[in-house]
């Protein structure tokens, strides 16, 4: 019978799995198709064999939501049909992942399982089902099935026989059973070892008493033996199973004929023939020859059984005759006359008790049980007949609780508890907690656990029990509490065992409170698991995470650094370390170091090149901000080395390229940045500027008007300039001023040299000469420093000899600061002014402020000056020569790069200045300038 089941097991397994398994209630609360009107669509569609169809539509869904556990399901059931099982696995898998309580899945993995020979994989989905159902039958017989497949008989045995004493009526487990033992029973006739090949066919017939072959063994092997009397017991088992059949018959007849038995040969054949046998009635007449011959003397039977005849109220001959023919295992018989001697006597308590023995006698249980409880209603004080009621009511319990019949069973493990012994009652009790569980009426079941633990106090199962069932009813804080005392009570090796069935209580909790973002609940809890397992990997790694969420920062670092002191090798504890430390800037390099000390031993480790390209992301983004830009482009060419296609940090490699002013690197990995709607005309914009930058040529125009406030003739300059950029940076600049005014025209030559020496300090000269208007010769020196990350200083020393004979001697003391997209200057400069061996210190304070837009070519501009001398920028357009009196200015610009290669400017200040040293009859001047800028780049 199990080869059968062998050959059928993919029909068994998988449409079982589909259309007819047991609902699990503690599982899923409905099928897919109960559910989803999109999954039951599809299950119409592979109902009607439109297989691509209905998996063209489940991926579609997946497309929406790559996290629907139902639509995984479906394909893997495509799968599972087209037999291409490592796919149907794959998405089986995933449905769990989604959602691990989906039977479904469960149920198609142990088909996928099975066909592909991965059997103990099988065995532990079926596991996962019997967990939430135990009392599955189709689930163990497919258990016991795999077991046998792998070869592993004496396990496969065991759980049949265990599920066999739960499902005792059960015709598919006897027919199970009763295949195994037919096999044994072979196995060990064909050894020759009689005895043995008994027991087994016995076992056989308490097991499946309708199999007439375990009968004729038992009989032929017990005549083998020489054993009649058994043989004619066990004969007589198979004529009350099998009423006149013929083969049972004649082995009767013929056990009874050796024992020269002939009197009950011909009541049996007498009564056979009644029934209907007249082929017997030849047996019969040679028979009752035969017990002519042997009937020397009288019976004392025959006798008693005459004068019962004649008076059924006698009571010796009733005895006599009652325990002659249960002696003789002729149970009717016997039972009619006890019927018969009733009928004259009347009933009393030991006419009920033979009757009730005579049927136990007989073997016929379904009347055993029947009069047990009618004469324990009317016998309820003997202690036997209680001990017998208890025994079949223990029975019809097992049989509820098989048959789904709960609220009966519960009636019927009262009873027991209320007139059963100590042993019985233990058993009605674990038989009621059981039914409690299964109807979920846990606090019942609780409180049966407490009379329990009144008899067996301290004892662990039924606190991990009671604990367990405080957990199912939701009140997790006394389920942790009770399994906590179980463990403070244990002995190390049972703690060891019993710490995770902790954390498998206590996980859900705290996944449960974090998804509900009750944070700080999930955090007691945790920290509680902690106390009572502080090496549990999985509690430290939520207690991590839920300190990231609620923003403690310090916890997150001292639990992560807890984490990786005891799992140092365990590399999830090291990238939650890296993460932590990233909070503080002052670690955010430590991290880093880390981080790529790492990924040089798991250079394929997926979430650690992740971290480690976040972290790199920050760390980098650190570096620019602090102006170390060198250093930046290190780390981040580190990161993309092991991840190249990393946007984020091209990007930020195109940063710092713009800040060590490669401009043409910078445009190239700037442009890797996807920009949101939003920020794409600022982002198009900046790019414009740097390819503007990147470019090695530029030509500018630039033009100045001048007015004073009480004259209406304008001033003007003109100005022409050519720069070229060379690779290291380092620029060469010409500029040509032209100024034409009343007394002729003035032309200015300049050059102008710069070069940055390293990341931080850069130099510029330039010498200009004039023929009017403009300085006779000017020389001009600066440096630049970046002492800090948003700080930089200027110094510089020039010299002008003007038209005048006079001689000019400048230094220029300056600062910048920038604030975010904001640019703060100040400039000291300092003048020594010598006339004829007369020397004069001037000075001019000023201050400008600039808004970066986007890039340093869209800005807006304010200035402002004041001193006893007009600013530098006015001193080389010589408009006026105003020293040692008062001087100031305000001015206010703007700037925008036009297209990538093109950028203009405007800007307009307003002069004030004394025009006479002495304050009494001092006059004041207004002069308004306009300068006017276009850049052209190539």
């Amino acid at each position: 019978m199990l080869k059968k089941f062998k050959y059928a097991k993919i029909l068994v397994v998988f449409f079982g799995t589909l259309s007819y398994y047991q609902p699990v209630q503690a599982q899923r609360a409905g099928t897919t198709i109960e559910r989803n009107e999109e999954a039951k669509e599809i299950n119409d569609l592979y109902s009607k064999g439109k297989w691509e169809e209905g998996k063209n539509k489940a991926e579609a869904n997946l497309k929406k939501n790559p996290k629907d556990s139902d639509m995984r399901m479906l394909v893997g059931k495509y799968y599972t049909h087209r037999q291409q099982y490592d796919k149907a696995r794959y998405e089986l898998v995933k449905s769990l992942e989604y959602a691990p309580a989906n039977v479904e899945s469960k149920h198609m993995l142990v088909t996928v399982e099975t066909e592909t020979q991965r059997y103990s994989s099988a065995i532990c989905y079926i596991n996962e089902l019997l967990e939430v159902n135990p009392y599955w039958k189709g689930l163990w017989r497919k258990k016991i099935e795999l077991y046998r497949t792998m070869g592993n008989h004496v396990e496969a045995d065991r759980l049949l026989k265990r599920i066999s004493q739960i499902y005792p009526e059960d015709s598919e487990l006897k027919g199970d059973q009763a295949y195994v033992q037919e096999q044994r029973a072979v196995a060990v006739a064909k050894a020759g070892r009689i005895d043995e090949t008994i027991e087994v066919s016995k076992k056989r017939i308490d097991e499946q008493p309708r199999q007439q072959d375990s009968y004729f063994a038992v009989i032929d092997n017990y005549i083998k033996a020489g054993d009649y009397n058994n043989a004619l017991v066990y004969t007589e088992r198979a004529l009350n199973e099998f009423p006149g059949n013929g083969g049972f018959v004649q082995k009767k007849i013929a056990i009874l004929e050796h024992q020269q038995r002939y009197p009950e040969i011909l009541s049996f054949l007498e009564l056979q023939m009644k029934r209907g046998g007249g082929s017997l009635r030849s047996q019969y007449n040679y028979f009752l020859l035969e017990a002519a011959r042997n009937a020397k003397n009288n019976d004392p039977a025959s006798l008693y059984g005459k004068i019962f005849e004649g008076s059924p109220s006698n009571k010796e001959a009733f005895d006599y005759v009652f325990n002659d023919r249960i002696a003789k295992e002729q149970y009717e018989e016997a039972i009619a006359a006890l019927h018969k001697h009733r009928h004259s006597v009347g009933v009393s308590k030991e006419l009920d008790m033979k009757e009730l023995m005579a049927y136990k006698r007989m073997g016929n249980e379904e009347k055993v049980a029947a009069l047990t409880r009618t004469y324990f209603i009317k016998y309820p004080a003997d202690v036997e007949l209680r001990d017998s009621y208890v025994a079949v009511t223990l029975q019809q319990a097992k049989a509820n609780m098989l048959d789904g019949k709960i609220d009966n069973a519960i009636s019927d493990w009262k009873d027991i508890i209320q007139h059963g012994g100590e042993e019985s009652i233990a058993i009605a009790q674990n038989g009621l907690y059981n039914a409690y569980v299964t109807e979920k009426r846990y606090q019942e079941a609780i409180m049966i656990l407490d009379d329990m633990l009144l008899d067996k106090p301290g004892n662990m199962d039924l606190l991990l029990k009671k604990s367990d069932l405080y957990n199912k009813g939701g009140r997790y804080e006394y389920a942790l509490s009770i399994y906590e005392q179980v463990l403070g009570a244990a002995s190390q090796q049972d703690r060891d065992r019993l710490m995770s069935g902790y954390s498998e209580m206590v996980q859900p909790w705290v996944k449960s409170l974090k998804e509900r973002y009750q944070l700080a609940e999930a955090r007691q809890l945790c920290d509680r698991w902690l106390t009572v397992d502080d090496k549990n990997q999985e509690a430290l790694l939520y207690m991590i995470n839920i300190c990231y969420q609620v923003k403690d920062k310090a916890a997150m670092l001292r639990y992560a650094q807890i984490a990786e002191d005891r799992y140092g090798d365990d590399i999830a504890f090291k990238i939650k370390l890296a993460e932590a430390m990233n909070h503080n800037a002052e670690k955010r390099p430590d991290s880093w170091a880390l981080l790529h000390r790492e990924v040089q031993l798991n250079p394929y480790h997926e979430p650690l090149i992740n971290t480690f390209s976040h972290t790199t992301e920050e760390y980098a983004s650190q570096l620019l901000k602090q102006k170390e830009h060198l250093q930046a482009l290190t780390v981040i060419d580190t990161a993309l080395s092991y991840k190249e296609d990393n946007k984020t940090l091209k990007y930020m490699k195109g940063l710092a390229y713009e800040g060590l002013k490669q401009y043409d690197s910078a445009y190239r990995y700037q442009q890797f940045y996807e920009p949101s709607l939003l920020e794409f005309a600022d982002f198009k914009s900046h790019l414009d500027y740097l390819g503007q930058k990147s470019y090695r040529n530029n030509v500018g125009i630039s033009h100045v008007r001048a007015r004073y406030g009480d004259d209406y003739a304008i001033t003007s300059i003109s100005t022409v300039e050519y720069s070229r950029l060379l690779h290291n940076g380092a620029a060469y600049i010409g500029r040509l001023n032209y100024a034409g005014r009343e007394e002729g025209k003035g032309v200015q030559g300049q050059v102008e040299w710069s070069a940055p020496w390293t990341e931080k300090l850069s130099t510029r000269f330039d010498l200009a000469l004039a023929n009017k208007f403009f300085a006779k010769l000017t020389v001009n020196a600066a440096a630049l420093y970046s002492f800090k990350p948003t700080w930089e200083a200027e110094g510089g020393l020039g010299y002008r000899r003007l038209f005048t004979g006079e001689n000019l001697f400048n230094l220029n003391l300056g600062v910048s600061k920038d604030i975010d997209d904001f640019r703060l200057s100040a400039k000291w400069s300092n003048f020594l002014l010598e006339n004829k061996g007369e020397s004069i210190y001037l000075y001019s304070l000023g201050g400008k402020a600039q808004y970066f837009m986007n890039n340093p070519k869209n800005y807006l501009l304010a200035i402002g000056s004041i001193g006893n001398s007009p600013d530098i920028d006015l001193l080389n357009t010589q408009f006026y020569n105003s020293f040692n009196v008062f001087n100031a200015m305000v001015g206010a610009g703007i700037g925008r790069s036009i297209t990538k290669n093109i950028g203009a400017s405007v800007m307009g200040t307003w002069y004030n200045f004394q025009t006479e040293k002495t304050v009494v009859t001092a006059n004041y001047r207004n002069l308004y300038n306009l300068y006017f800028q276009l850049n052209v780049s190539f």
